[in-house]
Parts: C-alpha cells; sequence; structure tokens
C-alpha cells in the first residue's frame, strides 16, 4: 500500500470524496451507515489489504506454455513495526495465446504499521483470503475477477465492522481495479490505487 498510494494518496481521497458526493451507486461508498472506521481509512484499509495480493501476483512472471503452479509470497513493509505475510498459488494451464490461473491466498497481517507521507496507520487483518481467477493472454496476466475476504481486521486499533467482503475486478493485476462489496460496514463500488 506504501507505494500505490505514497504520492497519489491525495488525489484518489478527492476522486473518492468526490465519488461519494453522489446519491448510492457505482462509484460511491454508502455514507447512511454509521461506522468507526472513517471513509478515508476504510479505503486507504482496502487498498492496503488489495496490494498485498496484486504484489504476490504480479513478482511471478505468466507461466510457460502448460499446466503451471507458481507458488505466491509476499510480506508488506511494515516500516514502523509489525509485520504481514501472504502466501499462496496461482494454478492453471496455458497454451500459446492464453489460458487462466486460479488464485488461492491466505494472509495475516499483524499490528503492521505503514507511513504514507499523511498519516501512520496500523493494519490487522488475521484471516485475510483470496480467491479467483487471473486470465492470461498471450504472454502476460490479463483480466481479474478476485473475491477478497478477511472477517477479522482493526483499523488503528479499532474494529472494522463486518471486515473486508469485496470483489475486485480490472484489466491485470498490476491495474487498479474496481472494488464491490462492503469493508468496515460501508458498501459501494470504489477504484482502487
Amino acid at each position: 500500500m506504501r507505494i500505490a498510494l505514497t504520492g497519489r494518496r491525495n488525489i484518489v481521497v478527492l476522486m473518492l470524496a468526490g465519488a461519494m458526493a453522489g446519491c448510492g451507486g457505482a462509484g460511491t461508498i454508502d455514507q447512511t451507515s454509521v461506522s468507526p472506521i472513517s471513509n478515508e481509512a476504510t479505503f486507504a484499509t482496502l487498498g492496503y489489504l488489495w496490494d498485498g495480493v496484486r504484489s504476490a501476483i504480479v513478482a511471478k512472471r505468466e507461466p510457460a506454455v502448460g499446466p503451471f503452479n507458481l507458488v505466491l509470497h509476499y510480506e508488506p513493509p511494515c516500516s514502523r513495526g509489525g509485520s504481514g505475510s501472504y502466501k499462496g498459488s496461482v494454478t492453471g494451464t496455458k497454451t500459446s495465446t492464453g489460458g487462466t490461473g486460479t488464485l488461492s491466498m491466505t494472509a495475516t497481517i499483524s499490528a503492521c504499521q505503514y507511513d504514507d507521507n499523511v498519516v501512520i496507520t496500523t493494519i490487522t487483518a488475521s484471516d485475510l483470503t483470496a480467491t479467483g481467477t487471473i486470465a492470461i493472454v498471450n504472454d502476460t496476466w490479463g483480466n481479474i475477477d478476485i473475491h477478497m475476504v478477511a472477517t477479522n481486521v482493526t483499523v488503528n486499533g479499532v474494529v472494522c465492522p463486518g471486515g473486508v467482503d469485496v470483489h475486485l475486478t480490472g484489466l491485470t493485476p498490476s491495474t487498479p481495479p474496481i472494488s464491490t462489496g462492503t469493508a468496515c460496514g460501508r458498501t459501494g463500488a470504489v477504484p482502487l490505487p
């Protein structure tokens, strides 16, 4: 998340705030629910959790032709303390023109603190899972459809009500996805950094 938000956080937050000014629907977060986690902190948490999944995937090149099983591992930078670990795999089959991989990943984030040059945030997510599909087009990663769930999440020591349960769709793992679902008691569809 540190890499994803540094330098762009204020612009993204302003875009989110502008999108939230609308009345429900795609591109907004439901502001009618009361949550102890602010919209900005909810958005940052989604982006942080997704960044770990994305980083684990893009650290691996797309597979060679034939059946594949890519082992994924990523440890997010917790620049001010704490720890985190993402582990999983992408399995599938690739032909000369493409294919599809199935993602299966778990993560444990323990009081991971990061500083995005605006605010220090501490996130704990003891049971994150990410499952779904990643297309392979020719020799590159393609469309994603990933379900990311974390039922036990805290942000700066405050429980994120309802945790995180979102679907992430996008053109590739490295391009900004759209997150649709519920996070910290807020629902909506927002673009992540």
